[in-house]
C-alpha cells in the first residue's frame, strides 16, 4: 500500500528519529561505561600515590627512629613525630579510595599494622633496648603490605584500561554504523520522495501542461503518494467533465440548431404564403395557428436558457405564498388536454385541499415540463397519469406515462443541462434543459425530482415538496 506524504514524513521523520534515539542511547551508554572506568583510574591511581606517600612517611618514620637511637638529638624525636603524623593522614586518605573488597582487606590489615608499629615503636622508646639491636621488622611487614596495595591498584588499572579501551573500539564501530544507517536512511528517504512525489508531481505537470480542450490528450498516472493519487484522479475526472460537458454544449448547439430550424422554416414559409396573397382565408388561419405554436415553442427554449442561465448564476428567486397544490395539479392537465388526442390524462389528488407553501409560476413550470415530457416521450400514446401523495413532510407528485422510457444508466445524467437520453435524442426534438431547470426549482423549494423507469415500459416521476411555513433559500447553489 503506498503510504500518503503525511505518513511517508512520518515514517521518514520516525526512521531518522528512532536512529538519532538508538545512537544517542548507545553513545550514552559507553560514554557512562568510559566515565566510570576513568573514576576507577583516578582511584586506583590516587591509592597507588598514597601508598607511596605512606610507605614514605614510614620508611623516613623509620629512619629518624634509627638516627635518634644512636644519636639521641631531640630534633629526630620531632622529625618522628612529624613522619608519624604523616603516615596516619595518608592512611585516612587512603580510606577514600578504595576501588574493591579486596583493597578494604589490604587496607585495614594495613591499618592494623601500622597502629602496631606506632605501639612498638613507643613501647620500645619507653624501654630502651641496648644498641645495635634491630627494631625494624614491623615495618618491613608494612613495606611489604603497601607493596601489596600497589601492586593490586596497578592491576585494576590495567584492567580498566584495556576495558576502557575495548569500549573505544565499541564506540568508533557504533559512530560507524550510525553513520551508515543514517546515510542510507537519509538515501532511502530521498529515494522515496523522488518515486513518491517528484517523479508523480512531474507526471502530472506534464500531463496540466499537455492538456488541451478538444484535443487528445494523455491521462494523469494515478501513482505516488495518496494526496497526488487523488490529485490525479480529480485531474483525470475534471477532465473528463470537461470533455463531457464541451460534447454537451457541442450536443446543446445542434439541438438548437435543430429545433429552430422546425419553427423559423413554419415562420418562413408562413411569411412567403403571407407576401404573395395567394393564401385562401380557410388556410389563413391554420397558418396562423401554426405560427402561434412556432412562437411558443421558441418561447419556451428560451425560457428555458434564461432559466438554466440564471439557476447557474445563483439568481433564480422565489415569490412565495399559500398555494393549493391540487389546484395548480389541475390547471397544469386541463392545460395539456388538448396537446395531444391520443394521450389521456388521468388525474388522482385528493379531495382534501393540499396546502403548500410555494412559488404557483415557477412550481406549474415544474407540472407543465414534466406532463409535457409525457406526451412527447410517448410516441405512440396512452394513458398519462397524474396523482398527488402525502408523505410524512409534505406531498408528492408523481407523473407516470408509458412511453419509451430511459435506460438505468441515464437516470441520473438526464437531470443535467443539454442532456438527454440517447435512445430518443435523435427522434425526439428537445435540448434538454427542462429537467435540470426543473430539479433546481424543486430543490430551492426544499423538495427533489426523481425518477424510476424501465426501457420500454414507460417512466414515473416523483417531485416531492415539504410542507413548508418558512421561506427556504431562494438562490440554491
Amino acid at each position: 500500500m503506498t503510504p500518503s506524504l503525511r505518513g511517508q514524513r512520518a515514517g521518514s521523520a520516525m526512521l531518522l528519529g528512532l536512529v538519532t534515539l538508538v545512537t544517542a542511547g548507545a553513545l550514552i551508554a559507553v560514554t557512562t561505561w568510559m566515565k566510570r572506568d576513568s573514576v576507577h583510574l583516578w582511584q586506583a591511581s590516587e591509592s597507588v600515590r598514597v601508598a607511596a606517600e605512606l610507605e614514605i612517611a614510614l620508611l623516613l618514620h623509620g629512619r629518624e627512629r634509627r638516627l635518634l637511637d644512636v644519636t639521641g638529638a631531640p630534633e629526630h624525636a620531632r622529625a618522628m613525630k612529624e613522619a608519624e603524623l604523616q603516615a596516619r593522614y595518608w592512611l585516612e586518605q587512603a580510606r577514600g579510595h578504595v576501588g574493591g573488597a579486596r583493597e578494604s582487606e589490604l587496607l585495614e590489615e594495613l591499618q592494623r599494622e601500622v597502629e602496631a608499629y606506632f605501639t612498638w615503636v613507643q613501647t620500645q622508646m619507653d624501654e630502651p633496648s641496648p644498641r645495635g639491636t634491630s627494631k625494624t621488622e614491623p615495618l618491613q611487614v608494612i613495606v611489604a603490605l603497601t607493596k601489596d596495595l600497589v601492586d593490586l591498584n596497578v592491576t585494576d588499572a590495567r584492567n580498566r584500561l584495556d576495558e576502557a579501551q575495548a569500549w573505544n573500539q565499541r564506540a568508533n564501530s557504533l559512530g560507524l554504523v550510525a553513520v551508515l544507517v543514517l546515510l542510507s536512511g537519509v538515501g532511502g528517504v530521498l529515494w522515496a520522495e523522488r518515486r513518491f512525489v517528484y517523479r508523480p508531481v512531474a507526471a502530472i505537470q506534464r500531463a496540466l501542461v499537455s492538456f488541451r480542450l478538444g484535443t487528445s490528450w494523455t491521462p494523469a498516472p494515478e501513482m505516488g503518494a495518496a494526496e497526488l493519487r487523488d490529485i490525479a484522479r480529480a485531474f483525470n475526472d475534471m477532465v473528463t467533465r470537461l470533455e463531457r460537458q464541451r460534447e454537451a454544449q457541442v450536443s446543446f448547439l445542434a439541438g438548437v440548431a435543430h429545433d429552430l430550424r422546425n419553427p423559423l422554416q413554419a415562420l418562413k414559409l408562413a411569411a412567403s404564403g403571407a407576401e404573395s396573397g395567394r393564401i385562401p382565408p380557410e388556410r389563413a388561419s391554420q397558418r396562423l395557428a401554426m405560427v402561434e405554436r412556432q412562437v411558443e415553442r421558441l418561447g419556451r427554449m428560451v425560457d428555458d436558457l434564461l432559466d438554466t442561465t440564471r439557476i447557474e448564476a445563483g439568481q433564480l428567486k422565489l415569490h412565495l405564498g399559500e398555494h393549493d397544490l391540487s389546484e395548480l395539479v389541475r390547471e397544469a392537465v386541463e392545460l395539456h388536454r388538448p396537446v395531444s388526442s391520443r394521450h389521456t390524462l388521468e388525474l388522482q389528488v385528493p379531495e382534501e385541499p393540499t396546502p403548500l407553501c410555494c412559488d404557483a409560476t415557477r412550481l406549474s413550470q415544474v407540472l407543465n415540463n414534466l406532463l409535457s415530457n409525457a406526451i412527447k416521450y410517448s410516441p405512440e400514446g396512452g394513458p398519462v397519469r397524474i396523482r398527488i401523495m402525502s408523505t410524512e413532510d409534505g406531498y408528492c407528485v408523481a407523473v407516470t406515462d408509458s412511453g419509451v422510457g430511459i435506460p438505468p444508466s441515464e437516470k441520473e445524467s438526464i437531470f443535467e443541462p443539454f442532456r438527454r437520453s440517447t435512445s430518443t435524442r435523435d427522434t425526439i426534438p428537445g435540448v434538454g434543459l427542462g429537467l435540470a431547470v426543473a430539479r433546481k426549482i424543486l430543490a430551492a423549494h426544499g423538495g427533489s425530482l426523481n425518477v424510476e423507469s424501465e426501457p420500454g415500459r414507460g417512466s414515473t416521476f416523483y417531485a416531492k415538496l415539504p410542507v413548508t411555513r418558512g421561506a427556504p433559500d431562494p438562490t440554491p447553489s
